[in-house]
């Protein structure tokens, strides 16, 4: 009897046991995906301040070029009488700033092109981290579910022996 009790008491330390080690193991899997997430978002803050400061420097370059527009247009205004003369060499500027202004436009695209594509490798890799948290979850539940299952049975197995040995005494 001493015996099933040991072995009972054994049972009852390995479950508290287990149940330390998930709490341990829940623990560290929040840490991580803390660190994970603080991670990404200092990524994801670092980039949109880039972009942000991009940005900003192509609407000062408009701005730029729109007061350079509206001089021009002036200039033009007040010279009527020599418009036939000036306008090949407005064409040739007006040509300059579209290829400036596509230039600029295709780098930005190609940039926001390459951010956009990191940052779906950013959220596939966090996925796939997740996933893997995610399957080791299961895994430790199917353990859990498992090891409850055989102290149930080892519980009836005490119990039947129990009552045998409260049959027979000898």
């Amino acid at each position: 009897m001493e015996e099933l009790r040991a072995i009972l008491h054994s049972i009852i330390k390995n479950q508290e046991e287990t149940n330390a080690k998930i709490s341990e193991l829940n623990l560290q899997l929040s840490a991580k995906i803390g660190e994970t997430n603080a991670r990404l978002s200092g990524k994801i803050d670092e980039v949109d301040a880039r972009l942000s400061a991009k940005i900003d420097s192509l609407d000062a370059k408009i701005v730029s070029l729109d007061a350079k527009i509206d001089e021009v247009d002036a200039r033009l205004s007040a010279k009527i009488d020599s418009l036939d003369a000036k306008t090949d060499a407005l064409d040739a500027k007006t040509d300059v700033l579209d290829a400036k202004i596509d230039e600029i436009n295709t780098s930005l695209g190609a940039k926001i092109d390459f951010l956009d594509a990191r940052l779906d490798r950013v959220h596939l890799s966090l996925q796939s981290q997740i996933d893997d948290v995610g399957a080791d979850v299961r895994h430790i539940k199917r353990s859990m579910r498992l090891f409850e299952n055989d102290m149930d049975a080892t519980l009836d197995r005490i119990k039947r022996l129990e009552d045998h040995m409260a049959k027979h005494p000898e």
